[in-house]
C-alpha cells in the first residue's frame, strides 16, 4: 500500500516538472516572439502587425465566404464553420508573410 501511495506522488511530481518546464519554455517562445513584431501606424494609433493581419483575414474570409454562399453548388462548403476558421488561419498567415515578413 505504501509503495503505491509512494509511485502516486513521484508520478504527480514528474508531472508537475514537466508542465513547469513546458511553461517556461512557452513564456520564453513567448517573451521572445513579442519584442520583434512590427507596428503600424493607423489613424495616429499604434496597432501589432499580428492584429492588422488577424483584421483583414477576417475580411477577406468572410468576403470569400460570402461570394461562395451565392453559389448554389457552394453552399454547404460556405455555412462549414471549420471552413470559415481554416479560410481564416490561412489568409491571416499569407498577409502576415506577405506584408509584414521582410522576405
Amino acid at each position: 500500500m505504501e509503495d503505491a501511495a509512494l509511485a502516486l506522488r513521484s508520478d504527480r511530481g514528474e508531472h508537475r516538472a514537466v508542465r513547469s518546464a513546458l511553461g517556461a519554455a512557452l513564456f520564453l517562445v513567448a517573451a521572445t516572439a513579442a519584442g520583434c513584431a512590427p507596428t503600424l501606424n493607423v489613424l495616429g494609433v499604434y496597432f501589432p502587425g499580428w492584429l492588422v493581419s488577424g483584421f483583414v483575414a477576417l475580411v477577406v474570409a468572410y468576403a470569400l465566404v460570402w461570394w461562395l454562399g451565392r453559389r448554389p453548388g457552394e453552399r454547404a462548403l460556405a455555412q462549414s464553420g471549420l471552413f470559415f476558421c481554416s479560410l481564416t488561419v490561412v489568409a491571416g498567415l499569407l498577409v502576415w508573410w506577405i506584408f509584414f515578413s521582410g522576405f
